[in-house]
């Protein structure tokens, strides 16, 4: 039997971050979790980085004419997704498979709207090979459909305790490395995750697919992975996608003594961010032996307040501490701020932008809150009445759009649109902040990836009112 694994082009979304475009990583692993269970005709489409529109999706896949089509949904690629399902059933006899964390969070509707046969639900190696194998789906644990015009919903599936068992992504099955993007020191760059799960309580974040119990893969296991890349793809940097690399500080520090001790020369970006509480001089000393040019550090606000109403736990001395480590070996900062929480006020705003101005990372991302669905804080605004759609599932705009999906007690849209234009250029357009973000470049990948980001923000900040 065939398979295809389809991860939709966002054709009709805007505000996206098209400097950083990512692998579809979470279909490599599924693809290599089918060829593992026998499953050897596995293809996957990723319609994202091909920039392929859904018609030419359809007729990639009449050629493959697959037994079973999966297809990755999330808030950004939701329209495209459930709209290329609907053409998917029209046109072809196979058994359509929905996953992702927008179907995680909302399976009845994406079930209703798609069309499809299955929802897999939280996360789906071992539950699409069950798929797959063509076994009942009253014993298949993971999975909602649609009976009879009701959801049914199995028992859900344990998580996957040892991440060493997981077969490595099937990147052979993508399209070629050097296609996507990031800030690249060196290329080609290959993407990696060696753990799942975060333990926090963020009101902002889904956690639908990985949950909130922190699993790690072995460091010999990571190292696999590493020298696969490195030996076979070339890859001459690493970009870690975790949301919490350094939160076992001691596995962390076996992974780049791995590396070290490899002599592999290449770059690694943190890509996702380490929290400021688990880093110290000492393995920020092992990152910069091991080839690391650039940390993100999640900071979210610099409002006490606002930080205890999203459940951030996080000391903003630390934050501050962090940073000056970093700098002191030469290693790029990003500070990851959020605007637009339901407390919202110029003043929130305020200190948001001076914490940002007095931490000084090398550069601040202020992004605009997306209310997830089925997050904690979506369920905040919904009760607060705060959502402007409290049924919208799809998002057709990135956390760079002017577009905001709820309302906030002290701004109107307008207003916060115009502080986060504000903060953009207050903080990384100041002439010394532009200098030293210069004399960060190494090469001409990370001068192309600066202008493609700075591009979209060079015009919104003309547009700012005093």
């Amino acid at each position: 039997m065939k398979i295809a694994l389809i991860n939709p082009s966002p054709i009709d979304t805007t505000g996206i971050n098209e400097a950083t475009i990512y692998p579809p990583i979470g279909l490599a692993y599924l693809a290599s979790s089918l060829r593992e269970a026998g499953f050897n005709d596995v293809s996957i489409i990723d319609a994202n980085i091909l920039k392929i529109d859904n018609k030419k999706v359809l007729e990639a896949l009449k050629k493959l004419s697959p037994g079973v089509v999966g297809v990755h949904l999330n808030v950004i690629l939701g329209r495209s997704g459930v709209e290329l399902c609907k053409m998917i059933k029209k046109k072809l006899n196979c058994t359509l498979v929905v996953g992702g964390p927008l179907t995680s969070s909302s399976p009845h509707r994406i079930l209703e709207l798609s069309g499809a046969d299955v929802a897999v639900i939280g996360e789906g190696e071992h539950t699409i090979v069950d798929i797959c194998l063509g076994k009942n789906y009253e014993d298949i644990k993971g999975i909602a459909l649609i009976n009879n015009g009701k959801l049914v919903m199995n028992d859900p599936r344990p998580l996957i305790d040892d991440l060493d068992t997981i077969p490595l992504p099937a990147y052979d099955l993508l399209p070629p490395l050097k296609l996507y993007k990031s800030r690249a020191r060196k290329k080609p760059v290959g993407v990696i995750m060696t753990s799942r799960g975060c333990p926090y309580q963020c009101t902002f974040c889904n956690a639908s697919v990985f949950g909130k119990r922190f699993r790690s893969r072995s460091p010999e296991n990571v190292m696999k992975e590493i020298n696969l890349l490195i030996n076979d793809y070339h890859i001459k940097q690493l970009d870690v996608l975790d949301d919490n690399f350094t939160l076992d500080i001691e596995r962390a520090e076996k992974i780049l003594d791995l590396i070290i001790s490899s002599k592999k020369k290449i770059k690694i970006n943190l890509q996702n961010g380490v929290r400021a509480d688990k880093v110290n001089e000492h393995i920020i000393n092992k990152m910069k032996l091991a080839g690391v040019f650039k940390a993100g550090i999640g900071i979210e606000s610099g409002d006490l307040e606002t930080l205890k109403m999203i459940k951030k736990s996080l000391s903003l001395n630390k934050v501050k501490e962090a940073i000056k480590m970093f700098r002191k070996k030469g290693i790029i900062t990003v500070g990851f701020f959020i605007l637009g929480f339901p407390n919202e006020t110029k003043e929130t705003i305020e200190k948001t932008i001076n914490f940002a101005l007095e931490a000084n990372p090398t550069i601040a991302s202020f992004c605009l809150l997306l209310p997830f669905p089925g997050t904690e804080i979506h369920k905040e605004l919904k009760e607060m009445n705060a959502l402007k759609d409290e049924n919208l599932l799809f998002y057709d705009s990135g956390f760079y759009a002017d577009k905001l999906y709820h309302r906030t007690h002290g701004l109107t849209e307008e207003e916060l649109l115009n502080y986060q234009n504000v903060a953009y250029k207050k903080f990384n357009f100041r002439p010394r902040k532009i200098l030293e973000t210069i004399t960060t470049i190494r090469s001409p990948g990370e001068l192309v990836w600066i202008m493609k980001a700075a591009l979209p923000l060079l015009k919104n900040i003309a547009r700012v009112k005093k």
